[in-house]
C-alpha cells in the first residue's frame, strides 16, 4: 500500500504522541514536494518544533518511494553547534527509525510509510536493514558509519558544524583518510544539510553554499541533486533566498502555537558586585551563593523543575555543588558529560531531558548545552549575562508550552563592565550590547516572550573573524589529495568552518577503564580487543589537552583514527581533534562526572554498564577479581593452553579455543554472581547463534604479561558483540562475518551486480550504470596476486584466489601481512588497474579513465598517488604499471576525471562503489 500527500498529519502524530502539525510544517512540507528543493532559510523562533524537520524529510522520501514525481535529497543533515541538540535530534530520529521498523508490513501509516522506505533499497532476500539511517557526528564519538553502504535509502544525521563541515571538504574530523572521499560524496550529492542557529555558523553556511556552486562545475552533470543548505533563524533576512517559516495568521489557526511564542515570560536583573565570576576567593564564593540563592528562591515560588543557566562547567559544577548542599535534588547536564551520564537522565531512563519534565529534580543546573532545540519546559531560570541570542534560547526552556506564569533572572555586573571583561566564550561587547537590551525587555511586561522578540530582536554577536572565507576550486582540488602525504597537509579547516578562527573548539575524547595494565604492550593489547564504545567517551576541548596530559598516569593508550591499532601516549604525541585517549580508573581528573585538569575525583568504568545493549553494543569482562569470576576462568583454563610464544599463528595451532556453547552454558550458570547481569544474559544470547548464521559474538582470551617479580599472568575472558563488526570498511576488506572463505570472482561479480543495481535506483544514466559494473567486476582483480593470497589464510592452500579469508584476529591477520612478502603499504587495487585496464578498452576514453580511477580508489586510496613503483607493484606488472605508476599517467587520469565530473562528482561516484562491496560484504558475500 503507498501513501499520499494526505497522510501526513497522522504519521506526523504517530511520532509526536498524538499532537498536530502546525500550519507552517505542512508549508514546508508542500514547499519541497512542489519544487524538489528545501527553502534557503526556515524562519522559526523557539518553540516553535524545528526539530520536525526530520518527520518532514522522512515523509517526503516516502512519498518519492512511492511514485511522488518530485526527486527530493534521500539524505537530511540536522547541523548545529549545541552537542546536547545534536544528541536531542538524533534522540527523536532514532526514535522515529525505531517505530518504523517496528511496524512493517502493516496496514497504518507508520507501517507504509516504513514499506515505502524500504521499496527504495529493494534489499536482498533476509536482509532486513532499518528503514531508515541516523547517525550521529559531533567531536569525540566514534562516528557512525552504517549511513555510508546506504546511499538509496532515506537518512538522517546529526552533526556539529566542525565534523559535518570537515567531513564535506573531504577532511573528515575523527574518520580514517580512506573514508574522506565517500563521506564527502555523499554529503555533496542527494543531501538537504538543515543548519541551526545558522547566526552561530556563517562561514559554515558560506563554505556549503559555495561547495553548492563548485560541485556544478563539471563537464558531465551526474543527474543526482546536489547538496541544499538551509539555514534556520528565529528573524528573517530579506536577502537569504526563499524563506518558509512561522507567519503572524498561523498564531490565529494554532492555539497551542499561540501559546508557546507569545505566553510573557518577565526577565528580571540580578545584580553581582564581582562579574564575572572570577576562579577563585571569596568573590567566586559570593557569586556561586548568589546564583544558588536565586535558583532557591525561584524554586520556592515557581516549583521543580527551575533551570540554572552558567556560562562555564567550572561554575556550573559549584553551583550544583551548593545547591546538594542545601537539600536540593540537583543535575548538572554540560557537553563534557559522557552519554551513558546524559542517558540516565533521558528516555526511558528519566523524563527530565523531554517535555514532560520530572518533578522530582528540583533544580537543572547546565551550560550553553542545553540553550538550544532540547525540549525543556522549564518552571523558571535564572541565568548568567551572555549575548542576546543565548539569553533568547536559555529563555526558550522556560515554560515552553506557554501553560503557566514564570520568570526569568539574568545575573548581570552591578557596575560598569569592565574593559576586559569575558564570561566563558563571551566576549565584552557582546555582553554589554546584552545588557543595554535585557535591561530594556524588563520594562516590557513580555519579557522574553519568542514571538515579541521579532520586533525587539536580540542583538547580534559580533563576527570573531575580519571576512567570511570563500573556497577555491584549486583549493578543492589540494583538500581531494586525500591520500597523499603532502609537504602542506591541510590539518586545520577553520579558516572555512569557524566564526571564531582565534578560539576553535574542536574536541577530543577520554575514556576510563578500570584495572588497565601497566604493561604497554598490554594496555594496547587489551584496548585493542575491547575499542572505545561511544557510550563511555568524555568529550574534551582541544584547548584542555595540554593540562590533562601532565595529570595522566603512565600507561594511557592513544586510538587514533587512520591508525592500524591502539598505541602508547608518548611524550612526543600530539593530540588532535577526534582523538581517542583511553585512561585508568584510578586517574583523579573529574569535578564530579565532568572532565577538569584541575579535578581531585574519580569516576566509574561503564564499558559495560549499559541496563539494555543494542547490535554492537554487547561486551563482557571475565577477570579474576571475585569468586564467580574465577570459578568461570577456571573451568575455562582448564581447556586452553597458553603456549610460551605469543605467535598468534601459534595460538591457532596450539590453544584449544573455548567452546562459545560452553561459554554460554557457564554465564548463564553463574549469571546471579556475575555482574552487570543485561550484559551476562546478551553475551550468553549471542554466543548461542544457530548454526549457519553469522557469529553474534566473539570469545577471546587476553593473557597479561608477568610482572617484574614474576606473578602469575592475569587471564581475562572477552565476549564481543560482532554484529556491527561489518561496518568497518576496512576490517571487511579481508574479512567475512560468517567466518567463511569468499570466492574472489564470486564476491567480484556479486559487488559488479549491486553496483549496478545502486546506480540504476538512484537514476544514473545507463553509461555510468555500466560503467560502475564494470569497475565493481575487476575491483578486487589485484587481490589473486600470489602474495596477498598469503596473506588470507595459514594451513593449507584453498582450491580457487579467495577475496576474504574468516580470520578476524588482527594479530593474526598482522602476522600473515608480515610473512607474505608484500611490501610496505602495498595495495592490491593498484594492481587491480593493471590488470583491469586491457579489458576495460570497449569503452569510450573518458568512462575506461573513470573506471580505471574507481577501481584504483575502491577502497579510499590512490588520491592522487600510490607510493609504489611498477617495479614495486608486481615483477611482472608490465607497460601498463609503468606507463600509469611512473611515467603520470594515473595522476593525470585523476586529474581529467575531476575535471569531467568534478572533485564531488568523482567521490560520490566513489561512494557508489564502496557502498556496493560494503553491503555485499556485509552479506557475508
Amino acid at each position: 500500500m503507498s501513501i499520499e500527500r494526505a497522510d501526513f498529519g497522522a504519521f506526523f502524530e504517530s511520532v509526536h504522541d498524538g499532537h498536530r502539525p502546525f500550519r507552517w510544517q505542512e508549508r514546508l512540507l508542500d514547499h519541497i514536494l512542489h519544487t524538489g528543493r528545501w527553502p534557503d532559510q526556515l524562519v522559526a523562533p523557539t518553540g516553535a518544533g524545528k526539530t520536525s524537520v526530520i518527520d518532514i524529510h522522512v515523509f517526503a522520501v516516502a512519498l518519492m518511494a512511492s511514485g511522488h514525481s518530485v526527486r527530493v535529497p534521500r539524505r537530511l543533515a540536522l547541523v548545529v553547534d549545541r552537542r546536547a541538540l545534536v544528541d536531542d535530534q538524533h534522540e527523536h530520529a532514532k526514535s522515529v527509525a525505531n517505530q518504523l521498523a517496528e511496524v512493517r508490513g502493516g496496514r497504518t501509516v507508520l507501517a507504509r510509510v516504513a514499506d515505502a522506505l524500504d521499496s527504495l533499497r529493494r534489499q536482498p532476500k533476509g536482509q532486513n536493514g532499518p528503514p531508515m539511517w541516523t547517525a550521529l557526528l559531533r567531536g569525540g564519538v566514534p562516528p557512525s558509519r552504517e549511513w555510508l553502504d546506504d546511499p538509496v535509502g532515506c537518512a538522517v544525521l546529526c552533526a556539529t558544524p566542525d565534523m559535518w563541515g570537515s567531513r564535506l571538504l573531504l577532511s573528515g574530523y575523527g574518520s580514517r583518510s580512506q573514508a574522506w572521499p565517500r563521506e564527502a560524496g555523499l554529503l555533496a550529492y542527494d543531501t538537504v544539510a538543515v543548519v541551526d542557529e545558522a547566526h552561530l555558523s556563517q562561514q559554515l553556511v558560506t563554505t556549503a553554499r559555495r561547495v553548492t556552486e563548485l560541485a556544478a562545475i563539471a563537464e558531465e552533470p551526474l543527474g543526482v541533486p546536489i547538496l541544499q543548505v538551509v539555514e534556520t533563524t528565529a528573524t528573517p533576512r530579506a536577502d537569504a533566498g526563499v524563506a518558509v517559516g512561522v507567519e503572524p495568521n498561523d498564531l490565529d489557526m494554532d492555539e497551542p502555537l499561540r501559546q508557546r511564542l507569545t505566553a510573557p515570560k518577565p526577565v528580571r536583573l540580578l545584580p553581582l558586585a564581582s562579574w564575572p565570576i572570577p576562579p577563585g576567593g571569596a568573590a567566586r564564593k559570593a557569586g556561586i551563593t548568589a546564583l544558588a540563592d536565586e535558583a532557591v528562591r525561584l524554586h520556592q515560588e515557581h516549583g521543580s523543575t527551575v533551570g540554572c543557566f552558567v556560562n562555564t562547567v567550572a561554575v556550573a559544577a559549584a553551583v550544583a555543588e551548593d545547591l546538594r548542599t542545601r537539600g536540593l535534588r540537583t543535575e548538572l547536564v554540560c557537553g563534557r558529560l559522557r552519554p551513558y551520564d546524559v542517558a540516565r537522565l533521558r528516555p526511558p531512563n528519566s523524563t527530565l531531558l523531554s517535555i514532560a519534565g520530572d518533578d522530582t529534580v528540583d533544580v537543572l543546573v547546565s551550560t550553553q548545552t542545553l540553550e538550544v532545540g532540547v525540549d525543556l519546559d522549564l518552571k523558571a531560570a535564572v541565568t548568567e549575562l551572555a549575548p542576546g541570542g543565548a539569553i533568547a534560547q536559555r529563555a526558550g526552556r522556560v515554560n515552553r508550552l506557554g501553560l503557566r506564569p514564570t520568570a526569568v533572572t539574568v545575573a548581570v555586573p552591578a557596575t560598569d563592565m569592565p574593559a576586559a571583561a569575558q564570561s566563558g566564550p563571551y566576549l565584552r561587547d557582546d555582553l554589554a550590547a546584552a545588557r543595554v537590551w535585557l535591561t530594556e525587555r524588563q520594562s516590557n511586561p513580555a519579557g522574553l516572550a519568542p514571538w515579541a522578540l521579532r520586533e525587539s530582536r536580540p542583538p547580534v554577536a559580533a563576527l570573531r573573524r575580519d571576512l567570511l572565507q570563500r573556497l577555491e576550486l584549486a583549493q578543492a582540488w589540494h583538500l581531494a589529495r586525500t591520500s597523499d602525504d603532502l609537504a602542506a597537509p591541510q590539518d586545520d579547516l577553520d579558516l572555512w568552518l569557524s566564526d571564531d578562527t582565534e578560539e576553535p573548539e574542536h574536541e577530543f575524547g577520554l575514556v576510563v577503564r578500570r584495572a588497565l595494565p601497566d604493561d604497554e604492550a598490554d594496555a594496547v593489547r587489551l584496548i585493542e580487543a575491547l575499542p572505545p564504545r561511544k557510550h563511555e567517551v568524555f568529550r574534551v576541548s582541544i584547548r584542555r589537552a595540554a593540562e590533562i596530559r601532565s595529570r595522566l598516569k603512565p600507561g594511557s593508550v592513544l586510538v587514533r583514527p587512520g591508525d592500524d591499532q591502539p598505541r602508547p601516549l608518548t611524550d612526543g604525541d600530539r593530540i588532535r581533534p577526534g582523538d581517542l585517549l583511553v585512561i585508568d580508573d584510578t586517574t583523579e581528573l573529574f569535578i564530579g562526572e565532568v572532565v577538569d585538569p584541575h579535578g581531585t575525583d574519580r569516576v566509574a568504568d561503564v564499558l559495560d554498564a549499559l541496563d539494555k545493549p543494542g547490535p554492537g553494543e554487547v561486551v563482557l569482562r571475565i577477570e579474576r577479581d571475585t569468586a564467580a569470576h574465577r570459578r568461570l576462568l577456571d573451568a575455562v583454563a582448564a581447556n586452553t593452553e597458553n603456549p610460551d610464544d605469543p605467535d598468534p599463528l601459534e595460538i591457532a595451532r596450539l590453544l584449544r579455543e573455548p567452546d562459545p556453547l560452553e561459554i554460554a552454558r557457564l554465564l548463564r550458570v553463574h549469571r546471579q554472581e556475575l555482574a552487570p547481569l543485561p550484559m551476562v544474559i546478551a553475551a550468553a544470547d549471542l554466543l548461542e547463534r544457530p548454526e549457519g548464521e553469522p557469529a553474534g559474538a566473539e570469545v577471546r582470551l587476553h593473557w597479561q604479561e608477568p610482572d617484574d617479580n614474576g606473578k602469575q599472568k592475569l587471564l581475562r575472558l572477552i565476549v564481543i558483540d560482532l554484529r556491527k563488526a561489518a561496518a568497518d570498511a576496512e576490517l571487511r576488506q579481508e574479512w567475512n562475518p560468517r567466518r567463511k572463505r569468499v570466492p574472489l570472482y564470486q564476491h567480484a561479480e556479486a559487488v559488479a551486480e549491486r553496483a549496478e543495481a545502486v546506480a540504476t535506483g538512484l537514476g544514473l544514466a545507463a553509461e555510468l550504470a555500466e560503467t560502475l559494473r564494470l569497475a565493481g567486476l575487476h575491483h578486487d582483480d589485484g587481490k589473486a596476486d600470489e602474495r596477498f593470497q598469503r596473506s588470507l589464510y595459514h594451513g593449507s592452500a584453498p582450491p580457487e584466489p579467495l577475496a576474504k579469508s574468516g580470520v578476524r584476529d588482527t594479530r593474526i591477520r598482522r602476522r600473515l601481512r608480515e610473512r607474505s612478502g608484500l611490501p610496505t603499504r602495498w595495495r592490491h587495487e593498484q594492481l587491480s588497474v593493471v590488470h583491469a585496464w586491457p579489458a576495460l578498452s570497449t569503452l569510450d576514453e573518458a568512462r575506461r579513465e573513470l573506471a580505471a580511477r574507481l577501481i584504483g580508489t575502491s577502497h579510499g586510496h590512490g588520491r592522487h598517488s600510490f607510493p609504489h613503483t611498477s617495479e614495486q607493484l608486481a615483477s611482472d606488472a608490465g607497460e601498463i604499471a609503468a606507463s600509469l605508476f611512473d611515467e603520470g599517467l594515473w595522476d593525470e587520469l585523476i586529474e581529467r576525471t575531476h575535471v569531467r565530473w568534478g572533485v564531488w562528482g568523482c567521490a560520490y561516484l566513489e561512494a557508489l562503489l564502496r557502498a556496493a562491496d560494503g553491503q555485499v560484504s556485509a552479506e557475508g558475500s
